[in-house]
């Protein structure tokens, strides 16, 4: 049977329609056809529809709709908008389309936010934002202060922070107000190797102007975090910087730092916890990897939340790895080595590794990166002045004593020179500008300690341990390394130690649960203890150390167990 048509249809034509009405309007207006009011801008008049104007901006609704003289006038006189920036909008409310560049931008965007034209206004600041630069981010971040562009100013102020070593040597830098400079240089998200760039930006700033500027000094230094400058630094200061040793203010703030320094009970006070929160300071946990039993490798990632006390999933690395080195650089988690499991032919393989991903938090995937020179498991991974170090560890056949370093600008490793000893299963950490490589194993149970100084390329033994320790936890704050848990080669270990690098000594600080196998990292100087081996059970519990009151607490657990992972905090 045939079947019968429709007998109607509703046609969707609201794409042709939109831009007819438009090129209707459009040619309404340049034959001033149907006008119904001049904009008068100097001597330059340009004729609209009131109604056209109303519809794409509050300003003008109001103006025409609401109970002002303008109602009725057929002629409005603009007195602070420029000429060719109200032309554009004008324009804009006919075509649907702006002209914006760097010579239009700066009349064009506060006409828009005035007249409350939002698309338009968006779109600048969407151009501004592009156009970001190290010489042109503060002036920028000030026109979008001024304007009430509230995501273009905190976008500039997010350039400014992550680009401060190139910014704080341009031109706009040195023309910043004390107040701005004082805003800038407060910035927990400020992006510097060293606390020293702050100082010099500071410094620089000041002899810019230095008769006038020189009151400002005091005031300021509060704003760079002292205690994370060296005890050498600061001497520096103390002797050579004449403009810090003729104030009596200054000297009393390098005094206060250097007593950071020398008298440990200064540290574990809460005065000191803000003055020495480190820069771009670490805001959550990335767990990576492991073992979740005898035989059970991880692929799988997860993220803890302090703020929530919660644990999210994240993409998984590309096979399951355990025993590797983890650390974060340019704000991407690096994985390095390990014993990663491999599938050929169906049948399970394990191998040790020289390869390397890296994961970005901007889009939740790894990829790969360049390989090291030598497999290495069990071995030590830091970041020391933007390069990723590589230490020890074991190849499968040998205890490893080489070192090599990762240079993101070239892509390659380099080989520096060789730990004293060799070293598995071991912690390491960067305190003061030097890489500490702490216990082990290689092939005996260590409790010793060597120090590297890359000023140098060379290492030195320092105060060994109370415990020997391999698989253990290690982080760094209050100018402090603390070790925790891990193995002696008798039993699992629940003690805790502090090192000083300037007493050059270790302290017991208050014991846990007895742990090997574990993760550790610093958030809000916090020492978060994760996951490892209890000596009957893979664990995913999560305890956190106060050195302030020297004190457990007891977090969220991670969604799986693990066991000889990565701990990192980003």
């Amino acid at each position: 049977m045939d079947q019968q048509p429709q007998s109607y249809m509703l046609a969707s034509l609201t794409r042709p329609h939109s831009e007819q009405l438009l090129q209707g309007l459009q040619l309404l207006r340049q034959h001033r056809e149907l006008c119904d009011v001049v904009l008068r801008v100097g001597d330059a008049k340009i004729h609209a529809h009131k109604v056209v104007l109303a519809s794409i901006s509050p300003y003008f609704k109001a103006m025409f709709t609401g109970n002002l003289s303008e109602k009725e006038n057929s002629e409005v006189e603009f007195q602070c908008i420029d000429e060719a920036a109200l032309q554009a909008i004008v324009e804009y409310a006919y075509t649907g389309t702006v002209f914006i560049s760097q010579d239009t931008v700066e009349s064009l965007l506060p006409a828009a936010n005035l007249l409350q034209v939002k698309l338009v206004l968006k779109e600048c600041c969407a151009f501004l934002e592009s156009q970001l630069d190290a010489g042109n981010c503060i002036g920028i971040s000030r026109f979008a202060e001024t304007y009430g562009c509230h995501d273009l100013y905190l976008a500039a102020t997010k350039f400014i922070c992550q680009n401060f070593e190139e910014v704080c040597q341009t031109e706009e830098f040195f023309e910043l107000t004390r107040a701005e400079l004082d805003e800038i240089v407060s910035n927990d998200c400020l992006n510097v190797v060293t606390e020293e760039t702050v100082f010099y930006a500071l410094e620089s700033w000041i002899k810019y102007d230095v008769t006038e500027r020189q009151q400002y000094l005091a005031q300021l230094l509060h704003c760079v975090r002292l205690p994370l400058l060296s005890v050498k630094f600061l001497t520096r200061l103390y002797e050579a910087n004449h403009l810090i040793r003729d104030d009596h203010a200054c000297k009393h703030l390098l005094n206060e730092a250097l007593k950071y320094h020398f008298m440990p009970e200064h540290r574990l006070s809460y005065q000191t916890v803000l003055s020495t929160r480190p820069r771009c300071a670490p805001k959550v946990l990335c767990a990576v990897g492991g073992k979740a039993g005898l035989f059970a490798t991880l692929e799988s990632m997860e993220m803890y939340f302090p703020q929530t006390d919660s644990w999210i999933g994240l993409a998984s690395l590309s096979v399951p790895r355990y025993e590797f080195g983890i650390a974060v650089l340019d704000q991407k988690v690096f994985v390095v080595g390990g014993i990663a499991t491999h599938m050929r032919q169906g049948i399970s393989y394990r191998r040790h590794e020289s390869t390397v991903e890296c994961w970005d938090p901007e889009t939740n995937m790894w990829s790969p990166v360049e390989r090291m020179a030598e497999c290495r498991s069990t071995l030590g991974v830091v970041v020391l002045a933007g390069e990723l170090y590589a230490l020890g560890g074991y190849d499968g056949q040998y205890y490893l004593q080489s070192v090599e370093k990762y240079i993101p600008k070239v892509r390659e490793w380099q080989p520096v020179a060789p730990m004293m000893k060799s070293r598995s299963c071991f912690a390491t950490a960067v305190l003061d500008g030097m890489i500490y490589a702490i216990g082990g194993y290689g092939p005996a149970h260590m409790n010793s300690v060597e120090r590297y100084d890359p000023s140098k390329d060379s290492w030195e033994m320092v105060a060994p341990m109370a415990d020997k320790r391999i698989n253990f936890g290690v982080g760094v704050m209050l100018g402090f390394i603390f070790v925790v848990g891990g193995h002696n080669g008798v039993s699992h270990l629940s003690s805790i130690e502090r090192y000083d690098p300037h007493q050059n000594q270790w302290t017991a600080c208050r014991p846990m649960n007895p742990h090997s196998g574990v993760g550790a990292a610093i958030v809000d100087n916090y020492l978060y203890v994760v996951g490892g081996h209890s000596g009957s059970s893979y664990l995913n519990t999560v305890q956190r150390y106060d050195p302030i009151t020297d004190n457990w607490l007891d977090s969220s657990g991670m969604k799986y167990c693990r066991c000889n992972f990565g701990l990192t905090a980003l």
